[in-house]
């Protein structure tokens, strides 16, 4: 075990302690405190306690207390179980099972490693150091927008300490220090960009569904799979960007080229053979899911939402049911002949990150929870009278909600810092009459600007569990990070949402 693992389990062990005992502790002192709320707001207030406490401090699995808190709501009389449990059926949450059995085909059939080594051997990379950090960063990226960041940072974090090691056997003596430095920005490329990518699609990250699910019952607001990328993939982009320039400039590449550096991809890549019958068929099943994605954003643009078929898209094509219609054909069509095994045998399906799911369907009950009992609109005047006149128009609401997030998605995940907020600005934008859509995107969108700490996101926990960044560095780098993306979060949506007409 690494010193910086050793160090990482040391730190949850203690704030398992801790969580431990201030989970009950939380419960009890708002169920008893005098708050002025009706009494199933009051038995609301310290379920969402106790589950902050457990979700802060990781005590037990973040999805176990996803799927605590709807129970305790049962238990309490706060809501029936049709009621409590019902969001863990969303169409949303079968949006990210089928999304989830697709990712897990692609990886099984090395599709997804292919096509990383594919982007490292153009040649464009030639035998540049500082390339190959663009090229695997641009790939964590794009693996990120359809794969969960986890499995992305695992696939890839192999591939690019590998292309280090190489490197490293090229490197002259004297230069070894400064490849160190360089390997260590490797790793927090990959991890970095592959939480920004999950900003880009509706399936990248939890935070992304549990906002959809929210706007679409809280807000009445619907949006589809194009409307969301046309602005989370120009903010997940210019993100990436201000990374690259970060980690040009903090983890400079040893030398400025390497004879040999492109062969070391390239011999990778041909150790893998030709495409097989049944990745070019897994290709074929992603590529129908995203048709069906995009479908209907590209009739109602060409043909105009009056039209039939843009009607019967708006309605039948809902992304769960397309993920799920998807995900179907790799149960059904073979990997090879006819009569072989399936492209995805049940026991690859059934190894997909359901904890993920759980949480996400925890998460969507407790929001609607917090609505119904109205102590999300308690909470939310509260807020309103603590930040003044700051947050009282459209702009300053926008900027005081989108830093809460920036901050409080660094200790703690963001699937449940999402879960938690989102539910409160909405309703402080009814009180206050503001569209919450730029305010509920931007606070999404932060949900996955969380750099800075090991325990911030699973790439994070990765790349510093495994002894590839020291906490100094990841403390430093991510620090800078949170503010570019802060920035960019703020200018976008004061921008470019009002010329996308979501603002």
């Amino acid at each position: 075990m690494s010193e910086a693992e050793s160090e990482a389990g040391e730190v949850s062990a203690l704030r398992r302690m801790i969580g431990l005992g201030l989970a009950p502790a939380a419960f009890v002192a708002v169920l008893l405190a005098p708050m002025g709320l009706e009494p199933a707001a009051q038995r609301m207030a310290a379920i969402v306690a106790w589950t902050v406490a457990l979700w802060v401090s990781e005590a037990i699995p973040l999805a176990a207390t996803g799927l605590l808190a709807p129970a305790l709501a049962v238990l309490l009389g706060v809501a029936p179980a049709s009621e409590a449990f019902a969001p863990i059926a969303s169409p949303l949450i079968f949006l990210f099972l089928g999304g989830f059995m697709i990712a897990r085909a692609l990886a099984t059939h090395g599709v997804d490693r292919r096509a990383a080594l594919w982007l490292l051997t153009r040649p464009v990379i030639g035998g540049s150091p500082a390339r190959v950090v663009v090229a695997i960063a641009v790939a964590s990226f794009a693996g990120s927008m359809w794969l969960s960041n986890t499995a992305t940072t695992a696939m890839l974090l192999p591939v690019g300490l590998g292309l280090c090691a190489a490197l490293r056997a090229l490197v002259p003596a004297e230069r070894q220090a400064a490849m160190r430095r360089y390997a260590a920005g490797m790793a927090l490329a990959i991890a970095y960009a592959s939480s920004l990518g999950g900003m880009a699609t509706p399936i990248g990250t939890a935070p992304n569904v549990i906002t959809l699910d929210l706007l679409e019952r809280q807000a009445g607001i619907r949006l589809d799979f194009f409307e969301w990328m046309s602005f989370a993939l120009p903010v997940g982009a210019l993100s990436l960007v201000a990374l690259l320039v970060l980690l040009r400039l903090r983890y400079p590449p040893p030398v400025a080229r390497v004879s040999g550096l492109a062969a070391a991809a390239a011999a990778q890549r041909e150790a893998l053979g030709a495409l097989s019958a049944a990745e070019r068929r897994v290709i074929g099943v992603f590529g129908v899911a995203v048709a069906g994605w995009l479908a209907p954003s590209i009739l109602k643009l060409s043909l105009g939402s009056g039209h039939p078929a843009s009607a019967w898209a708006a309605s039948g094509l809902d992304e769960g049911v397309v993920a799920i219609a998807a995900a179907s054909l790799l149960f059904i069509l073979p990997r090879g002949a006819v009569k072989g095994p399936a492209l995805l045998p049940w026991r690859e399906a059934a190894a997909i990150d359901w904890g993920t799911l759980y949480l996400l369907g925890g998460g969507l009950a407790l929001g609607k929870l917090m609505f119904d009992t109205g102590l999300a609109s308690a909470i939310a005047a509260g807020a309103l009278a603590l930040a003044g006149p700051l947050a009282g128009s459209p702009f300053g609401l926008l900027v005081v909600s989108t830093l809460l997030m920036t901050t409080i998605t660094e200790i703690t995940s963001n699937t449940a810092a999402t879960s938690m907020m989102i539910p409160v600005l909405l309703a402080i934008s009814v009180r206050l009459g503001i569209d919450p859509l730029p305010m509920a995107l931007c606070v999404t969108l932060a949900a996955s600007n969380a750099f800075m700490m090991p325990v911030s996101t699973p790439p994070n926990a990765i790349v510093y569990g495994g002894g590839y960044v020291r906490l100094g560095e990841m403390l430093r780098a991510g620090a800078v990070m949170d503010v570019f993306g802060y920035v960019i979060l703020i200018a976008c949506g004061a921008l470019l949402l009002p010329l996308l007409g979501l603002g």
